[in-house]
């Protein structure tokens, strides 16, 4: 094999693959990255079975081939070569490829191709649809957050729903603590269909896209036990998540006996604050005190301190006070976007409500806690 190509389009198309190399590789194969030369193209894959990703960029093919090397230290190398074309070759007898790029040169020994497990991009999907990139990228954003990070409870909540209704499609995470709902619309109708994608699979995705334009689309193709992704020269290929994902509609609040309306950059600026005491508490949590005054926010840490604000708010309804974790309210108040919000609630431990005054379709609802110790 020997081919040419762009550093730059090299180094990031490794730096997309990369993020399917296996941390803790079953077999040591699956610690590489896969490359082939092919006439003016070089296909790089990596894979760790559950997540898979194909990256193609333009090449001078002079000897068509492919190799398997380390994935972590190739992607590395291509981050410090000097000059803007490297070559690439590769020794079968020796067992080693070779990376060049002006005066610099990196031998790396090879792994078997055979044993590379290829990612396939011509599955059998059932289902598929177009989405603006940029409205993908907001989904994931609005969305994944709230999902779980315990590996060690149920699968479901480590990743999200995906919901398609005609031309909407809605995106919900939560680890049964809080729930966080965005929609958008796809660009065709696409038969209905729900499914879990891993909150993983989302990040990554959303890492590699180019929002650059409104124009720019991804495609997006389901089947029974797998999602892929297809936009400018990347696929990405998941698993989805068997399970049932619980109802998540029958939770949200149809109303609320207090609102409160809150300019969202001046509420961030005081979550920010108490939190530093907040933290030092053994759950996190801080107080809400709603009132015809405003909003008082306060936490109380022992052997630490405690913390009291008052934050301008126009509240509607009966004096309520709530507890609640901090980093909740410190996630969401990074989603929200518009200048202001309104926060419903009607008895201490039920589901508050979180929406945008001008964005109707983003909703965070959350539990509140026991008390300040819980």
């Amino acid at each position: 094999m020997k081919c040419t190509c762009s550093k730059d389009d090299l180094k990031s198309a490794l730096q997309a693959v990369s993020k399917a190399v296996a941390e803790k590789p079953q077999t040591p194969v699956l610690a590489g990255i896969y490359l082939r030369a092919e006439d003016s193209m070089l296909e790089i894959q990596s894979t760790d079975f559950s997540l898979g990703i194909i990256a193609k960029i333009p090449a001078n093919t002079e000897i068509e081939g492919e190799l398997v090397v380390i994935g972590k230290k190739l992607t590395e190398i291509s981050g410090k070569l000097s000059g803007e074309i490297v070559t690439i070759t590769d020794e079968e007898e020796e067992a080693m490829a070779t990376l060049k790029s002006d005066a610099a040169k990196y031998s790396l020994l090879t792994m078997s191709v055979e044993d590379f497990p290829k990612v396939k991009e011509d599955q059998e999907f059932t289902n598929s649809f177009k989405i603006r990139a940029i409205a993908l990228k907001n989904l994931i954003r609005c969305s994944t957050f709230a999902c779980s990070k315990d590996k060690s409870g149920k699968p479901m909540y480590l990743g999200c729903s995906i919901q398609i209704n005609g031309s909407e499609i809605t995106f919900v995470g939560t680890n049964t603590n809080r729930i966080a709902i965005d929609k958008e619309e796809i660009l065709d109708n696409s038969e209905d269909f729900q499914c879990i994608i891993p909150a993983r699979t989302l990040l990554d995705v959303s890492g590699m896209l180019d929002v650059k334009g409104n124009d720019k689309l991804v495609i997006v193709e389901c089947s029974n036990r797998h999602v892929a992704f297809n936009f400018d020269n990347i696929f990405v290929s998941s698993r989805l998540i068997d399970g049932q994902f619980p109802p998540v509609e029958q939770v949200i609040p149809k109303s609320s006996d207090t609102v409160a309306t809150i300019e969202v950059a001046e509420f961030r600026e005081a979550i920010g604050r108490v939190e530093l005491i907040a933290r030092d508490t053994e759950y996190c949590t801080i107080k809400l005190a709603f009132s015809q005054d405003g909003l008082e926010l306060s936490a109380i840490a022992d052997n630490v301190g405690n913390f009291v604000e008052h934050v301008d708010a126009a509240v509607e309804g009966p004096d309520i006070e709530i507890l609640v974790r901090v980093t909740y309210m410190i996630d969401v108040l990074k989603v929200f976007n518009e200048e202001k919000i309104t926060i419903g609630m009607t008895k201490p431990l039920s589901a508050i409500k979180m929406c945008e005054i001008g964005n109707d379709n983003f909703v965070y609802v959350l539990m509140p806690t026991r008390s300040m110790r819980n």
